[in-house]
């Protein structure tokens, strides 16, 4: 999704355990918890956006779809979700330096 838009406020009901964990995880990461809910609405999104693509392309189902169908066995290789972070700060650092 697109920075450049205006962000809104969520209030969210959350086991106090997962949120003790979730904190760790994000300051271990230097993320915030809104950065983490966020691009896990994007995986969402993106996830019934590829689908009903996928249909209208008649391509059939597309699979994995999610990080758990992945075999243990497929070989490692880029980090991903890792260089698509890279390149939304990079895009929002040029959008905020025009």
């Amino acid at each position: 999704m697109a920075y450049w838009m205006a962000r809104k406020k969520l209030t969210l009901s959350v086991r106090g355990d997962l949120l003790d964990e979730i904190k760790k995880l994000a300051t271990i990461e230097g993320r915030s918890l809104s950065n983490i809910v966020e691009e896990y609405f994007e995986y969402m999104v993106f996830g019934r956006w590829a689908e009903a693509l996928s249909r209208e392309l008649d391509l059939g189902g597309l699979e994995p779809k999610n990080e758990f169908e992945v075999p243990r066995s497929r070989p490692k290789g880029l980090d991903a979700a890792g260089m698509v972070r890279e390149l939304r700060r990079r895009r929002e650092e040029s959008i905020s330096v025009e």
